[in-house]
């Protein structure tokens, strides 16, 4: 029998958290076929040798198969590599640092049919641990946060607990590869999709949890890539996505519309170095106020839209 649907997740030296996510899908509660398709995405240790025994642990009504890219690094390529060796008409797009409970791929299936969306996406939870640091709290009320079930808009669209119809992605002609640093490759295919008039639904019921953790500098750094790389890339491919992370904000001063003015005065104030950089010192120290987050997170990101370095 065909599968169901396509769990696919590019991975690139796993360890401990990959067999935590693989642990996590030997214990799941579906009662038809399914896949697993994984990108090995130039790991020392090839996949199949590394993570053998979890591999064994599987079910029998999953069937797993393994494409290895060497050397790797280009993860819009790992995800259309995915969807392209793949059989079911559903892939489920995760991330290989995951954990989540018996019931994900059933309630994906369950709430597909009930809702007839061409899109769903769940949660990604940072803050699972009893420890959890104001930080991961912050990152979890991003984008939908505690949004109660419904449609969610173009540019929320992340992959990681998200799944979606094999066919859309072909006809969307997969993710672009030219985004080949982080970040941006979801967003340009969100706004592509929605183009195309797909459906998206969102529900935080879909949880699972992100078992990586990423300091506040590193994020930073991250956000300064992606708005140098991706979202400089997306806004040059598609006009109608200008605007997006506040991206009007650093077009020249008295440019049009003039009521913007004023914010794009301040955002120059806000993002220079030494103003950062003391706001990303005090994050790191004292985890608040949560606003400083948000701060740092768009504020590295149209540093790198502008061709800046905050490090410098």
């Amino acid at each position: 029998m065909s599968p169901d649907i396509s769990v696919q997740v590019p991975v690139k030296n796993g360890c401990d958290a990959f067999k935590s996510f693989l642990e996590s899908l030997a214990a799941q509660d579906i009662q038809s076929p399914w896949e697993l398709v994984i990108i090995d995405d130039g790991s020392d240790i090839p996949v199949q040798e590394e993570f053998l025994h979890q591999l064994g642990g599987l079910p029998d009504l999953c069937s797993v198969k393994v494409v290895r890219q060497y050397p790797g690094g280009n993860r819009p390529a790992a995800r259309n590599a995915a969807f392209e060796v793949s059989e079911a008409p559903v892939g489920l797009l995760m991330d290989a640092d995951l954990g989540f409970d018996s019931s994900l791929l059933r309630r994906h299936l369950e709430i597909r049919r009930e809702t007839g969306a061409d899109v769903v996406m769940g949660r990604r939870i940072n803050a699972w641990g009893h420890n959890a640091a104001p930080w991961q709290k912050w990152f979890d009320s991003r984008a939908m946060g505690n949004s109660p079930a419904g449609p969610f808009p173009w540019n929320y669209f992340i992959t990681g607990n998200l799944s979606i119809k094999r066919s859309l992605l072909e006809e969307a002609g997969g993710f672009d590869t030219a985004i080949d640093r982080y970040g941006g490759e979801d967003t340009e295919m969100g706004y592509r999709l929605n183009e195309m008039g797909v459906s998206f639904q969102w529900d935080p019921d879909l949880s699972v949890n992100h078992l990586d953790e990423v300091s506040v500098r590193k994020h930073s750094e991250k956000m300064l890539e992606y708005g140098g790389t991706g979202l400089r890339y997306t806004l040059d491919k598609h006009p109608g996505a200008r605007g997006l992370l506040g991206s009007r904000w650093i077009d020249p001063v008295f440019s049009q519309p003039l009521h913007l003015c004023f914010m794009r005065l301040l955002t120059r104030i806000a993002l220079l170095n030494p103003v950062y950089r003391a706001v990303l010192n005090h994050a790191e120290k004292h985890g608040k106020p949560p606003v400083f987050f948000t701060y740092l997170a768009v504020g590295a990101c149209l540093t790198g839209l502008r061709g800046r370095d905050f490090r410098k």
